[in-house]
């Protein structure tokens, strides 16, 4: 017999056991009878049929034996076994229904939080796009710059699309190289009767991006490397879930025209499915041309400026060079190309940059914004998951000791009937592996549920733009935990429970054995370190982020509203601006409740930011940080519509605007930096351009775009000019971007709607891209620290109450089982307070242990989070917090098995014993 012909037989033999033993029985009997029959033939006739039989039973043997040993021989031993003990489990189980679901449940919800956790750092930073071979691909730029402006000197991070140009014709390192934009917000027409316009998400590609990523199409053709020439037809590829979702998978689909921002663009095909673009976390419906930007936006034309950085490069080098060697190739010839095309002031601030430095790095999982915000939220996360899933195990191993404990006499009966103690194991740990696996299941399910909730938190309740879905690498975590667990809950008390001293547990039920609860006492003093430093994380960070939240702005944030209005794509500039603009402010300022209304380029809160060179008479530049500072273009009365204070000269008027800039604000730390302290009313600054701008008021520092305390101080210091210029300068170039800033006498969520509606009657064609009171701004712009800081509060929670649980269990159980000893005590004269005193002291023993242990743990923890969270430190109070609910849970916890061992009666307990 071959082995494969044997292997089949076995597992043949394993899987129909039943008829597999009755064909054994058969061919055992037939041998019986054969012998007998030989038997009754040599004798002639002298001896019987049914002496004929025993003596072939004597000679063939232990038929019960022989049957055994032939079924361990025909089948797979070991498999046979695993099936026996896995239904010894179930009917186990069954017979204990409540202790099953408590321990299922329990362990399920330790599992599934850090499969929950793992679900979302699969997705934002381990998940590879859905291309061909995305090991080979290459990101040339910065990969958290997806949807990122810039303009001014080039600085390698960013790219203008003459330099993609340039790169993408000359550089030999690459086999093909596309370039990839944020294409804004769009307006599309789908359907021909639809009254407002739609706005998919979209993107701005060149036309070999699907080429070089390697997507094919589902139907119709991919745009290529033809898209590229200035007159080409607009056309478009639109991603398959969009094709489901919004065309229900029409095919007439391809070919169909569509107006975007008012041009007709035809789709010419479906992209494969699975694949919704570069950029982790937001799914891409629609792809166009780069070469269709300036026809898209015709009163912002930017593909031709070569100071207008806002291209992402992604490619795939030569066959056989590595990310190092492409960089070593390609870095020379675009730092050729930016000097070859810079000005007289743009190559001086690249010498003052020290020179261009070209970002590489591997585009195996493609681009993201969200990835360097969540990467330390999500490891710390990780972190204490995995904590938390320690006290459940300790918690379920608590449990099974004392189950354990239990089972002595049914346990020390198999040992006596001959099973060795590596079987008892062996059946202990499977019980504990069907657990495990059992509540890895439903793990799955709460992971599912909780990855959802969590993506829900982290983006505010708008979890639209990021999915994340189960895979392989989730159910084989999950899997892998659950494995993991059973182990590490399971080995411990299967080899405790298996050292038994037979002649003593068959003597007597066990309650004699008192020292072996004792066993318990190391888990419980882990468990109370562990769930110390889950507390005093979960105190530190939610009184950091408190602290955070209430720290002075600079600004009367709590009754101020920002309208983010989009008016590029009507094309307002210069007299027609500033006109729209003054009919705004009027209109909204004539509103009941609002108190002050200007407005802004970068607003409040919205996530943008402009820094400038700035110079003044007499400055000593010692590096060429000095010379740079955070800029904004304001409209009149700025500072007092916001609510900050002025400290010095005027606030911007009427007077300051429709002219060239040539006043300006500072704040605080500009002045302070500038000036030393010095009043710098009338003092002059000077841009890099040449433009000269004299001071005429400085206000208090306002944090206006972040709550980080960490910034630079280049970063700090601000200097304001007039929103409505006239200037032909590439620095003062007309703003793109409008923010109203109005401030209520009241609450400003009542007068959210009011602002609403007089935008849209003052103006139709302005489209409001977000409108909200700042405190949610600010609520979003720490999504991370909140995140963390509400998950670490309910990990802490969880925690507190498994270690309650557990104590309160192991104590109950050591009371149960010193009954006898606390009559004895009792009836010699001990009385209930002595009792109380005695329960608490040896409860509360292995918690001061454990705060002993945690307490430098959690200092460390707190000190390691220090360097990767904002605002976080050891805060003694948030320690002493901590440390103060636990010692009051486990005094909870204790006291109640204490007053009841004070309520034995000593006459019961001594009957009993």
């Amino acid at each position: 017999m071959s082995l494969i012909d044997g292997l089949r037989y076995r597992v043949a033999a394993l899987l129909h056991r039943a008829r597999h033993a009755r064909e054994l029985e058969r061919e055992m009997q037939a041998h019986l009878e054969l012998d007998a029959a030989q038997r009754q033939h040599a004798a002639r006739g002298s001896l019987s049929h049914r002496d004929a039989w025993l003596a072939a039973r004597r000679r063939f043997g232990n038929v019960t034996y022989l049957n055994e040993e032939a079924r361990r021989m025909s089948a797979l031993e070991w498999l046979d076994t695993i099936e026996r003990d896995v239904r010894l489990t179930a009917r186990s189980m069954r017979r204990t229904p409540g202790f099953t679901l408590v321990i299922i449940l329990t362990l399920a919800l330790g599992i599934g939080a850090n499969a929950s956790i793992y679900s979302l750092i699969d997705a934002v930073l381990a998940r590879k796009l859905p291309v061909r071979n995305p090991d080979a691909l290459v990101i040339v730029g910065d990969p958290a710059s997806v949807d990122s402006r810039e303009h001014g000197t080039p600085n390698g991070a960013l790219f203008s699309y003459p330099l993609y140009a340039d790169v993408r014709d000359h550089a030999r390192a690459f086999n093909g190289l596309a370039a990839v934009g944020d294409a804004g917000r769009i307006d599309a027409q789908i359907a021909e009767t639809s009254a407002e316009p739609e706005h998919p998400q979209a993107r701005l590609v060149s036309g070999n991006y699907f080429s070089v990523l390697g997507v094919r199409a589902a139907m119709g053709r991919t745009f290529d490397a033809s898209a590229d020439a200035p007159d080409a037809p607009a056309q478009a590829t639109i991603s398959y879930d969009y094709w489901t979702r919004r065309f229900n998978k029409d095919p007439a689909t391809i070919g169909r025209g569509v107006l975007i921002d008012g041009i007709r663009v035809t789709i010419t095909g479906v992209a494969a499915p699975g694949f919704t673009g570069e950029i982790v976390g937001q799914p891409t419906d629609l792809w166009l041309p780069v070469e269709l930007n300036d026809r898209l936006h015709p009163n912002v034309p930017i593909l031709r400026d070569r100071r207008m950085m806002w291209l992402l490069l992604i490619g795939r080098p030569t066959h056989g060079l590595t990310i190092d060697q492409a960089r070593a190739q390609t870095t020379p010839l675009i730092r050729s190309a930016i000097l070859a095309a810079a000005a007289p002031d743009e190559l001086a601030d690249i010498k003052d940059r020290g020179g261009v430095t070209v970002t590489f790095a591997s585009g195996a999982r493609g681009l993201s914004s969200l990835r360097e915000t969540f990467r330390a939220p999500l490891v710390a996360l990780m972190l204490g998951v995995a904590v938390l899933l320690c006290i459940v195990c300790v918690n379920v191993a608590n449990v099974l000791i004392a189950r354990g404990l239990a089972r002595r006499r049914e346990i020390s009966m198999r040992l006596a009937l001959g099973a060795s103690h590596g079987r008892v194991v062996r059946q202990l740990l499977t019980e504990s592996m069907v657990l495990a696996l059992s509540s890895g299941a439903v793990a799955l399910l709460v992971a599912w549920w909780g990855s959802r909730m969590l993506v829900r938190m982290a983006l505010e309740g708008d979890a639209s733009s990021f999915t994340v879905s189960p895979n392989a690498h989730v159910i084989v975590f999950t899997v892998a935990l659950a494995v993991a667990s059973a182990l590490l809950f399971g080995l411990a008390p299967a080899l405790r429970a298996s050292r038994i001293d037979l002649a003593t547990a068959l003597r007597a039920a066990g309650r004699s054995v008192t020292h072996d609860a004792r066993f318990a006492t190391p888990l419980i003093v882990g468990q109370v370190a562990l769930s110390l430093l889950l507390l005093v994380g979960a105190s530190i960070l939610t009184r950091s982020l408190r602290k955070t939240e209430s720290a002075p702005l600079g600004f009367d944030r709590d009754h101020l509203i920002v309208a983010d209005l989009d008016i590029a794509t009507p094309g307002y500039r210069t007299e027609r601006l500033a006109s729209v603009v003054h009919a705004l402010h009027d209109r909204v300022a004539s509103l009941p409740g609002v108190a002050a209304v200007s407005y802004s380029q970068n607003g409040i809160f919205m996530g943008t930011e402009w820094h400038t060179d700035v110079s003044v008479a007499g400055q000593v530049v010692r590096t060429p940080r000095d010379t740079v500072s955070a800029a904004d273009k304001v409209g009149a009365g700025y500072a007092r519509a916001i609510g900050a204070r002025v400290i010095s000269g005027r606030d911007f008027g009427a007077q300051d605007e429709g002219v060239a800039p040539h006043t300006a604000l500072v704040n605080r730390s500009f002045a302070q930096f500038y000036f030393h302290g010095a009043d710098p009313v009338g003092q002059l600054a000077r841009f890099d351009d040449s433009s000269v701008v004299r001071i005429v008021g400085e206000i208090a520092d306002v944090r206006g775009q972040s709550l980080d305390t960490t910034t630079t101080p280049d970063a700090a210091r601000r200097i304001y000019i007039p929103f409505l210029i006239t200037s032909g300068t590439t620095k003062f170039p007309q703003p793109t971007e409008l923010r109203l800033l109005v401030r209520t006498s009241g609450d400003p969520g009542a007068t959210v709607q009011s602002v609403r509606r007089v935008i849209g009657e003052t103006d139709r064609a302005i489209v409001i891209d977000y409108l909200a009171p700042v405190p949610q701004l600010i609520r979003y712009s720490i999504r991370d620290e909140r995140l963390v800081a509400r998950l670490a509060t309910a990990l802490g929670a969880l925690a507190l109450v498994l270690a309650a649980i557990g104590l309160f269990g192991v104590m109950s159980y050591s009371v149960g089982r010193r009954t006898s000893e606390i009559g004895v005590r009792a009836a010699l004269g001990a009385g209930r307070a002595d009792v109380i005193r005695l329960v608490l002291r040896d409860g509360l023993r292995p918690v001061v242990a454990g705060l002993t242990i945690g307490l430098p743990l959690s200092i460390i923890a707190v000190r390691v989070l220090a360097h990767h969270l904002n605002d976080i430190s050891s805060d003694p109070a948030s320690i002493a917090i901590a440390v103060a609910v636990l010692l009051a849970a486990a005094v909870a916890a204790v006291l109640i098995p204490a007053r009841r061992a004070a309520r034995i009666d000593p006459i019961r307990a001594l009957r009993e014993e």
